[in-house]
Order: structure tokens, then C-alpha cells, then sequence
């Protein structure tokens, strides 16, 4: 039951390689409604060591955009 969402990884990941998160990616934005947005933390493994920071900014600027969206008044 897929969901749009976010998709962080690291460019030096080892266990899951970047190219396998692009396909998961690219798969995941082809079904309708679905809208996915995928960020590359530059020099973070698959565990984000020394990287926690800017996977936090990430993630934080997407939830604010986000909750920014989910509180916009609905047309009546």
C-alpha cells in the first residue's frame, strides 16, 4: 500500500546502492496519486554517520512544507 513520501539515502550507501533507490523511486511515482521526493545526503553511508545533521535538515524541511500544505484552508 504505497504512499507519497519522502526518500532520503545516503551517495556512499553500501548495503542499498543508489541506482536500487532511484528504481524504487521512479516505480513508486508511476502509480496515481503518489508523489514521492527522493534526497541524496552527499557523503552519508547507510547509516548516515557523521551525516545525522543534514538527514535532520532534510527531514525537517519536509515536514514543515508538508504541515504548511495540510493546514491550507479547503475550498468550500
Amino acid at each position: 500500500c504505497p504512499s507519497s513520501g519522502l526518500i532520503i539515502h545516503g551517495d556512499k550507501d553500501a548495503v542499498v546502492p543508489h541506482k536500487d533507490v532511484t528504481t524504487l523511486v521512479d516505480k513508486l511515482k508511476t502509480q496515481k496519486g503518489i508523489v514521492i521526493e527522493q534526497k541524496v545526503v552527499q557523503g552519508a553511508n547507510h547509516f548516515f554517520d557523521g551525516k545525522v545533521e543534514p538527514l535532520l535538515t532534510s527531514i525537517g524541511v519536509y515536514l514543515d512544507k508538508r504541515l504548511k500544505n495540510d493546514r491550507k484552508p479547503s475550498a468550500a
